[in-house]
């Protein structure tokens, strides 16, 4: 027990003696009497309480009578009757209401007993706190408090950005305290994390083989119900080799035209881009001009003639590594698209139709086209190769509409308009079968690749109106000769049906 305590516990004792003989009618109890002992009215109970906050603790008592309350912590008395003895001038007695008795010679000390305040409740302030009688064996409930303390981030791994490389193992930190103790979550701004959780709990967060998508501004977030949550952010930054993409891979344009070459390039730090025609390195010109916004990285061919067309690379290079995006610049025409209905109209022809894009116009189409197996036949060669024997396609020259001699270049349909247009009436077909077609397109600039397989059924077999003949058949058109197909009693001889048969056979020989 330490001085302060020593002397905090002589002063109680001696504040409960000059009660005692300030109120000599304490002093007089007749411990053999038979006056009626108090009860409690007021049960123990558990209090949680936030930081400065103010709690009453109650402590409500029935037939008093000359017997003193005292409200203790631990060793330590607080008060005694009506006298506040510690010298925490937070802590305030508040009387009870009124009972049915009250102590002689004692003003204002209510029967009912004596409720402790404590305002501006601390961490500190949290234990037992003990209201007692002062019978022959001590009477006493018992409240416990608890304060609650808001959370707080006491400790973060990283105050500042964090830097790693790609592949590295990164592991952020986060402690608080608080009362409850807080729970302490970690999400990502404006994505989830990296493993494709929106909110994970711990107070570490272990992020395994870091690449550039686990870069971002992590928040860890200390939550225990009472007040608002505590919140830091950690911002990692992965660094790493350059990685590219092109845009589009093939990009067609036409001649006197804007063309612009577009890579995608993610790396960290930033990197260095080149633009290269095979392997010559191009640089500003008044043709050629390179651009970047953000991650997109663009060449800009003006006015494009026949000796651009090629192939093209962007190199993207940092302290980490360098790599490479191929890119072809060409004018012929993009891959064709089919618009006609996959269901066709007719039994043994289809009017199929496509479209291309083109800067130059198409002198001419190819089309391939096939009857579509589920199951193909193989056929071994002597060689050991298979070929598939169903896998022949037939094929088309179509010339394009308005082109009366192909070998020559001609303009498009319209300036400014690329989408060309074609159709052509494949006949011999089977009905109800399926066919899958492909096609491809040339202009001046030659053959563009071959489209996808697009697939067309032609149409059924119609179902012919079937009369269904009646249980005795009737004979039509003999009536001029006096035979009627019908019989006056309901029903027909056979024998006389055969009759009548022969005779209009012999009827029409004769004429």
């Amino acid at each position: 027990m330490g001085v302060a305590e020593v002397i905090f516990f002589l002063t109680s004792i001696f504040f409960v003696l000059k009660v005692c003989i300030a109120f000599p009618g304490m002093n007089d109890l007749d411990i053999t009497s038979n006056e009626k002992l108090p009860t409690f009215v007021t049960p123990g109970q558990t209090y949680r309480i936030a930081t400065g906050s103010t709690v009453v603790l109650p402590c409500r008592i029935t037939d008093p009578g000359s017997f003193v309350l005292v409200w203790k912590r631990g060793i330590a008395v607080l008060t005694a009757g009506p006298v506040k003895v510690t010298p925490d001038p937070r802590v305030r007695l508040l009387p009870s209401p009124a009972g049915t008795s009250t102590l002689p010679g004692i003003p204002g000390l209510a029967g009912g007993g004596y409720s402790l305040e404590l305002k501006d409740v601390r961490p500190q302030d949290a234990g037992d706190y003990v209201c007692q009688i002062g019978t022959m064996e001590p009477r006493e409930i018992t409240h416990t408090l608890e304060i609650l303390v808001p959370p707080r981030i006491h400790f973060v791994s990283h105050m500042g950005p964090l830097e790693v490389v790609q592949g590295s193992t990164v592991k952020l930190e986060c402690r608080a305290s608080g009362n409850p103790v807080p729970t302490v979550a970690w999400t990502r701004k404006n994505n989830v994390l990296p493993s494709g959780e929106r909110s994970v709990n711990g107070l570490s967060l272990v992020i395994q083989h870091a690449d550039r998508h686990s870069a971002g501004q992590y928040q860890c977030s200390a939550d225990n119900g009472v007040g608002q949550p505590d919140s830091r952010h950690i911002t990692l930054n992965v660094r790493y080799a350059p990685e590219v993409e092109a845009e589009r891979a093939t990009v067609h344009t036409g001649i006197g035209l804007e063309a612009h070459l577009v890579c995608i390039v993610h790396a960290e730090p930033p990197p260095q881009v080149l633009w290269f025609k095979d392997t010559t390195q191009l640089g500003t010109t008044e043709q050629h001009a390179a651009q970047s916004r953000g991650n997109r990285y663009t060449l800009v061919i003006r006015n494009v003639t026949d000796v651009d067309f090629g192939n093209y690379s962007c190199v993207a290079s940092n302290t980490h590594g360098k790599a490479r995006g191929h890119l072809m610049l060409t004018g012929t025409a993009g891959l064709a698209v089919f618009d006609s209905p996959s269901l066709g109209h007719e039994k043994e022809f289809y009017n199929i139709s496509w479209s291309v894009n083109s800067h130059a116009a198409v002198t001419e189409y190819e089309l391939f086209f096939r009857q579509r197996y589920l199951h193909r036949s193989h056929h071994i060669h002597d060689n050991g190769t298979i070929m598939n024997r169903n896998d022949r396609w037939n094929s088309v020259v179509v010339t394009a509409q308005g082109i009366t001699n192909p070998l020559l270049p001609a303009p498009p349909p319209f300036p400014g308009v690329t989408r060309q247009k074609m159709s052509y009436v494949i006949r011999g077909l089977q009905p109800a079968t399926t066919y899958e077609a492909r096609v491809q397109a040339k202009n001046v600039h030659g053959w563009n690749k071959v489209s996808p397989i697009f697939h067309f059924t032609t149409r059924t077999n119609e179902i012919e109106n079937m009369v269904e003949p009646s249980a005795q058949p009737a004979v039509y058109g003999v009536s001029q000769q006096g035979i009627s197909p019908y019989s006056n009693h309901g029903s027909h001889n056979p024998i006389s049906t055969r009759i009548v048969l022969i005779t209009l056979i012999i009827v029409l020989v004769s004429f």
